[in-house]
Order: structure tokens, then sequence, then C-alpha cells
């Protein structure tokens, strides 16, 4: 065997080896062949829940990668391309995606949907940083508002394909029956927690909603919202202070960003890095964590355990 035919051999093996672990994230539709239509999302919580409602004439695709942050995301020519395939592209807004809009063109053929349409009025502000007053987009961390979510994604479907209509409301109102499970566990996972300790400090402030919708006070963050940074020394003397005094001594870190500042500030705390979060991405499919539901409820079950445990 030549060097070349050894090394496609081993290229060969490689992927068929690593192929399952991929499949769930490549794009494939709910159906067994992948559909006609092509609905793109931008982020990977947003692709879920398309796919979730899509039907088996779609194939339903993502822009950004697992465990990359959309904030810092630059579209390639690849995705371009993508987008000009597109029959439909959902979108957050409000910031954390909006570099989709220089993809559409005006030959694009696609719907193009903001998914947070009608929820202004549901809407917290960034309360500083480069940001400051614009609209925080992590709506999605609430599952009342991701059920919101949902509606608009099926709304769009039936919109460009009529005659589906009927799948489409189907398979989103089995889907959102499962988001009101989901609520309503996360509800009785966080009364186990005693009230005083319902306290979150994360390197970005993406628990917002969670913390309105479910009952906790954030503490504190490196980020406003903005995260292509390294913190500075003030945004991490601002960011002790708020911590001074609270009594917090477990900091968790998010799955796109590097935790190295957060377990030097955690230490000097006397505290400790309690785990990783899931925000802007879903998480490994080899985990289990490649849909929205099991990256919500790993979330809480990993806030439950170690704001109880506590320090």
């Amino acid at each position: 065997m030549t060097k070349g035919t050894y090394m496609l051999t081993y290229l060969a093996a490689f992927i068929i080896l690593l192929t399952p672990l991929l499949t769930p994230y490549m794009g494939a539709s709910s159906g067994p062949s992948g559909g006609g239509r092509v609905a793109l999302a931008t982020t990977t919580i947003i692709w879920d829940m398309a796919r979730n409602v899509a039907g088996p004439e779609w194939r339903v695709e993502y822009m950004v990668m697992p465990g990359r942050d959309p904030h810092t995301f630059e579209p390639t020519p690849r995705d371009m391309a993508k987008a000009e395939e597109a029959d439909i592209i959902f979108y957050n807004g409000f910031a954390v995606d909006a570099w989709v809009l220089r993809l559409v063109t005006a030959s694009s053929k696609a719907k193009v949907v903001r998914v947070t349409e009608g929820l202004e009025g549901l809407a917290l502000l960034v309360p500083d940083g480069p940001y400051a007053g614009k609209v925080d987009p992590h709506m999605w961390m609430d599952v009342g508002l991701a059920i919101r979510y949902v509606e608009r994604i099926r709304d769009a479907f039936i919109e460009v394909d009529p005659a589906g209509a009927q799948g489409y409301r189907e398979r989103a109102s089995k889907y959102i029956e499962e988001l009101r499970r989901l609520d309503a566990w996360i509800r009785e996972e966080v009364a186990k927690i005693e009230p005083s300790r319902r306290l979150l400090f994360t390197q970005e402030n993406a628990f917002q909603y969670f913390a309105r919708a479910y009952g906790f006070k954030i503490v504190g963050y490196f980020y406003s919202m903005i995260t292509e940074l390294e913190p500075s020394p003030l945004d991490v003397a601002r960011a002790q202070k708020r911590v001074e005094g609270s009594g917090l001594c477990v900091f968790f870190v998010e799955s796109t960003m590097s935790p190295r500042v957060m377990e030097a500030f955690a230490s000097r705390l006397n505290g400790r890095v309690a785990g990783r979060l899931y925000t802007d991405s879903l998480g490994p499919a080899e985990l289990g964590l490649d849909s929205y539901i099991s990256m919500m409820r790993y979330n809480v079950e990993t806030i439950v355990r170690e704001l109880s445990r506590w320090c």
C-alpha cells in the first residue's frame, strides 16, 4: 500500500468513526430524505427549534457551529452561498446575529424571519457596557419566550408553504407541549434552592431573562454582552465589587468562552468555578446536549446542584 493510499484509507475510517457524533449537527431535516427545501438558522438553538417544526420536506441547517460564539461570528463566502440556497432564514435579532442581514442580497429567494418579532414589549435592556440601553437578545433563556420563538417559526413556515399548514401546526403544538413541561420542571427544580442562594454570577450577562422567569438575582458578570475581548482590570474590579457583601462563592463559566479569568477571579474571592453553562450554543452531541431542551435541563441541573452545595 502506498503512502497516499494509506492516508486515504485512514481518512475514510476516521470519517466513518466521527459521523455518528456529528450526525445531529449536520443540518439534516426531521425526515429521512433531507427534503427539497432549505431552512437556514443562524444559531444551533434556533436550528433545533426550526427542525422540530419543519417536517420531512425541509433540510434545516445552521451557520454558527456548535461551541462557537454568535456574537463574534464572521460569515464566510460559504455562508453567503448557504444564504443564497435557502428558502427561509431564521435569526434572533437584537445584535447577536445581525450579521446575517449582510448575506441577504437582492437575488436571494429566502424569506428572512426574525424569531423575536413581536416580543419587544417583553424585552430587557443591556444595563451597561458598549451596548447599554440596547435590547438584551438572550430571550431564549426563558422557556416561555422560547415558545414564542416556535410560534413565529411555525407561522413563517406556513406563510412559505400554506399547503403544509396542518403539519406545521401539529409539529409545533407537540413541541410547544414539551417546552411547557420543561418550563414547569425548571420551576420545580429551582424551588429546591434556598431563596437566599438563588444568585448568579456568569461571564456574560446572558441570564437576565432566565433570572426574571425563574426567580434569580444577577449578582454580576464580566461582559454586559459583547465578548470578543478579555475583561479589563476595571471590568474585573467592578465585578468584584458586585460580589462583595453578597456572600456568593459559586461562579459559572460559559461553553463558548475561556474559563481563565473566571478561575483566577473565583480563587481571589475564595470561591469556586462550579460548572460550565450553555447559553449561545447547544452542547456536544456525544453528551446528549444537542437540543434546546437538553441544554436547558443541563443548565438547570448544574445551577441547582452547585447553588445547593454552595461553598
